[in-house]
């Protein structure tokens, strides 16, 4: 373990050759190799362990944006809906205006009125 972070970087950095490891450095070629496999195998886990946290990180932004998406159709649904309907009371409106003139009789009860 002396010497494990000097032949990662003689081998990761520089280019040697385990044979040119041995050369400098006095550790067995099978440890050299173990060293540098577990090296490998660390760097996988951790480029696969940040790929799957990225992966679910854009899943959940997927899943807010369409939370998002959906929110602003139903948004879009209420004010149209609002304005259908805003239209129509207005319409109702103008309908007792009119009857009211045309009749001359008063539809609307007037505030404060009994019942």
């Amino acid at each position: 373990m002396k010497y494990k972070k000097d032949v990662l970087r003689l081998y990761f950095k520089d280019g040697f050759t385990v044979k040119k490891i041995r050369g400098v450095i006095p550790v067995s070629d099978s440890t050299i190799r173990r060293w540098i496999n577990f090296a490998l195998e660390n760097e996988l886990e951790t480029i696969m362990n940040d790929r799957t946290d990225s992966i679910e990180e854009r899943h959940e932004l997927d899943n807010e944006d369409n939370e998002v998406k959906s929110l602003l159709a139903e948004i879009r649904r209420l004010k149209k809906e609002l304005d259908y309907q805003s239209l129509r009371a207005d319409a109702y409106d103008e309908l007792i205006n009119v009857a009211e003139k045309q009749f001359n009789i008063s539809i609307r009860k007037k505030a404060g009125a009994e019942q």
